[in-house]
């Protein structure tokens, strides 16, 4: 199966994905929002740090892309997705492909994300 990334990109909206598996934000309005992030090696390092959930993650609706400031994990869509879910790109690509045309998207929030290291993270990282 070949699949167009960037067609890919602009078909899926990490908004839909983010409501998909039950995130919604703490802060911010229009196209620029913000709430705790939902991936994995953040939610590890918080737990470590202290129970609470900061508004870490931000989200510009209109660029359809994401930056966590608490992680360093920040990108695209499919960044996202293959950051939450653990695994590589081919098949991130292939599960946005399958949700961008089934049209029924409620077999994402079925998906959970794969437990990981936190030094495993697929996911880009902030410069230190």
């Amino acid at each position: 199966m070949k699949i167009d990334f960037g067609e890919l990109k602009r078909r899926v909206r990490l908004a839909d994905l983010l409501e998909s598996i039950g995130w919604t934000s703490t802060k911010g309005r229009g196209d620029q929002l913000r709430g705790p992030c939902p991936l994995p090696a953040c939610r590890l390092k918080e737990a470590r740090v202290s129970k609470d959930r900061s508004p870490s993650l931000s989200v510009h609706l209109s660029k359809n892309v994401y930056q966590c400031f608490s992680c360093g994990s920040r990108g695209n869509v499919l960044d996202f997705w293959q950051a939450y879910r653990g695994q590589s790109l081919r098949e991130t690509a292939v599960e946005m492909f399958q949700y961008s045309e089934t049209g029924n998207h409620t077999w994402v929030a079925n998906q959970p994300p794969k437990p990981q290291h936190p030094t495993s993270h697929p996911a880009k990282m902030a410069d230190s």
